[in-house]
């Protein structure tokens, strides 16, 4: 069944999906340039319940004017991993790699 798409850049292949997703999950984030609406950027970020299970996710949306939207990567992460933290999920409660402790 095929995918449907948005606009030109929306992931309508599902070899091309399947390895998207295998990226997202590598790196914890989700950035799409174009795919919903052409002037649009969102990156996203998953958020943690108590059993480490993925409840929801922090999506930030800027135009394509802004910049790269990988500039706010670092907050997007920020977010969700602080409502993680307050929902008591066991990795947002560890120190971050290469983060510094204070």
């Amino acid at each position: 069944m095929p995918l449907r798409g948005f606009t030109e850049r929306t992931i309508t292949s599902a070899a091309e999906l399947r390895r998207v997703l295998a990226e997202v999950r590598r790196t914890g984030v989700a950035i799409s340039h174009g795919q919903v609406e052409v002037f649009a950027q969102s990156i996203a970020a998953p958020v943690y319940r108590p059993e480490d299970a993925v409840i929801a996710a922090v999506s930030l949306v800027v135009h394509e004017r802004r910049g790269d939207g990988r500039a706010f990567v670092p907050v997007v992460r920020a977010a969700a991993r602080g409502i993680s933290r307050a929902l008591g999920a066991p990795s947002a409660l560890r120190q971050p790699e290469g983060a510094r402790r204070t």
